[in-house]
């Protein structure tokens, strides 16, 4: 199974110059961690950096780049070219943790998105591809989770 998650605003928003554009939010941050450790999580080279620890503990972390930087010991790093063949092979499963190009260019093998809602807008300037979302993904449960407003997306 491959899940998107991520948090956005009423927008779709998920970014501001590089990072989370809303307040700190212990609850979001909680429920990613919930949802994501002892999991394969795979980002681009721009949540990467966004990080505030590298590499996220208690999880196989995996960095899609065509960047020749070096990463820690234990990240893997994938390009493009590549990277589909390789997470096909991925037994465990598998959650996308942004940002908006690499989910876009994976909405075909994406089964669920999960998506923390954060109230209001922020003037992001990075936006999940919500027209694309849409159409191939129904909404199949919205609602409360501890104290953490969730849809979950999945595919038609």
């Amino acid at each position: 199974m491959i899940r998107a998650i991520l948090a956005c605003d009423e927008k779709w928003g998920i970014g501001l110059a590089g990072a989370l554009p809303w307040p700190h939010n212990p609850a979001d941050l909680k429920w990613f961690k919930e949802q994501t450790i002892n999991k394969t999580i795979v980002m681009g080279k721009s949540t990467w950096d966004s990080l505030p620890f590298k590499p996220l503990p208690n999880r196989h972390n995996i960095v899609v780049t065509s960047s020749k930087q070096r990463l820690p010991d234990g990240v893997e790093k994938l390009s493009g070219d590549i990277m589909r063949s390789r997470l096909a092979t991925i037994q465990e499963d598998i959650c996308i943790i942004g940002g908006a190009k690499l989910i876009e260019s994976l909405l075909d093998m994406i089964d669920e998105f999960h998506l923390s809602q954060i109230r209001g807008q922020y003037g992001c300037d990075t936006f999940l591809p919500v027209s694309l979302i849409e159409e191939n993904f129904t909404l199949t449960s919205s609602g409360r989770k501890n104290d953490v407003y969730i849809d979950v997306w999945s595919k038609l």
